[in-house]
């Protein structure tokens, strides 16, 4: 009768602590991506460190604590990093029992970053593998920029029709769950149409886009969009729009740096309503841990568990030291990546030839290097020999620096 009693109010306790932990992965899930919005990546990365040190997660809370991970370090362009915590994810996400899912949701977000690094032939393995299960457990969100994928394939294969059912079809999901969006797609459509030569069609899918990206004040996109007609253009050849838009790009990017800095108030009156919570959370915990120390029922399982309490604790520790070098990682690519955004080398205080400011600019553009021979009309080699120059020349090691 005894120990009837003690498994019945454990199993109660249990699932108190566990249904606290759930509110406390989609509350950490949303200070996330409030931080990640304001670039407050170091922050983000703090909480989630803290998160996957406390022990008491469940595998799929793991799981999701190291896809959040995974996602802060795309946003810097870390991308060995990125891939590296998708895989953390997937151990941690296979010990679950959800596991057709993590697997699929792992796919699909190492699918979106070789496309991301344009190493095209293994995007499109995983790809294939994800359409064999029909995206069943997929987001709406993934399976938009799965289909927009999809769509940019076919046309590179010059399978036009096929391209725009693939791209409107992540319209009518976007439309239905993500109108936000939507400029993604119509971006891809705008060189679609630019490739069989529908003026008309291109320059709707541009204003379409642009009111969209306008809708949500998403400048980003707004970039994206105008960024994409500047390319457009330059690749037909109509180098005065080509530098219209050029301009309006560098109008919104300004725009973009100013509303950023503007938001810091709105950062830390959000970040004073985060530690309210968090003392809130504190109460709550310290009274379970209370009543766990005043029912006396459980004392008899807190002395079994106490070395099991020990050798976690020094597992913690290890984790902790592991989590203050990742910080300084962070921490480090953060100032890296404002440096980026926030000065630029003046190229013309270095001996450049004409060829090679000219190969500079297509490279900040995206190119790799066999689009950059047939833009130059020479060899791929070339290209490669001209960029181990001013690589020397500008003091840099390798392609992203440029």
């Amino acid at each position: 009768m005894f120990w009837k009693r003690l498994m019945i109010l454990w199993v109660i306790l249990y699932s108190l602590a566990f249904t606290a932990k759930e509110i406390h992965i989609d509350s950490l899930r949303n200070q996330i991506s409030h931080y990640n919005d304001f670039a407050e990546y170091k922050t983000s990365m703090q909480l989630i460190s803290d998160f996957l040190a406390d022990g008491r997660a469940s595998h799929h809370e793991r799981y999701t604590a190291f896809l959040l991970k995974a996602m802060i370090y795309k946003k810097l362009f870390n991308y060995d990093q990125t891939l590296h915590n998708l895989d953390l994810a997937l151990q941690e996400g296979m010990k679950s029992n959800r596991k057709e899912m993590v697997q699929q949701e792992i796919k699909a977000e190492k699918s979106f970053v070789y496309f991301d690094l344009q190493q095209f032939e293994k995007a499109k393995q995983f790809m294939k593998e994800l359409e064999a299960t029909g995206y069943q457990y997929l987001s709406a969100k993934q399976r938009v920029f799965l289909y927009t994928q999809e769509g940019y394939f076919l046309m590179k294969d010059k399978e036009y029709d096929e391209a725009e059912k693939s791209l409107d079809h992540a319209i009518q999901i976007a439309k239905k769950f993500y109108l936000q969006d939507l400029p993604i797609v119509y971006g891809k459509k705008i060189e679609l149409y630019n490739e069989t030569n529908d003026t008309e069609k291109r320059d709707e899918m541009y204003r379409e886009g642009l009111k969209i990206a306008q809708k949500f004040g998403n400048l980003k996109y707004e970039f994206y969009l105008h960024e994409i007609m500047k390319n457009v253009f330059r690749k037909n050849q109509d180098y005065h729009k080509a530098f219209e838009f050029q301009q309006i790009c560098d109008s919104v990017f300004f725009l973009y740096n100013s509303n950023s800095n503007s938001s810091k108030i709105e950062l830390l009156e959000q970040q004073m309503k985060d530690r309210e919570y968090e003392y809130k959370m504190k109460e709550k915990r310290n009274e379970q841990f209370f009543f766990v120390i005043l029912s006396g029922l459980l004392i008899f399982l807190i002395l079994i568990f106490i070395k099991l309490y020990l050798v976690n604790k020094q597992k913690r520790i290890l984790i902790e030291d592991e989590n203050r070098r990742i910080l300084h990682e962070i921490e480090i690519l953060t100032n890296s990546a404002s440096k980026k955004d926030g000065s630029k080398t003046d190229l013309a205080s270095f001996n450049l030839t004409e060829r090679q400011r000219e190969i500079i600019e297509l490279v900040k553009q995206g190119k790799n290097n066999r689009q950059i021979a047939e833009l130059l009309f020479i060899s791929e080699n070339t290209v490669k020999y001209h960029l181990k120059v001013i690589y020397n020349i500008l003091n840099i090691n390798q392609r992203t620096e440029l």
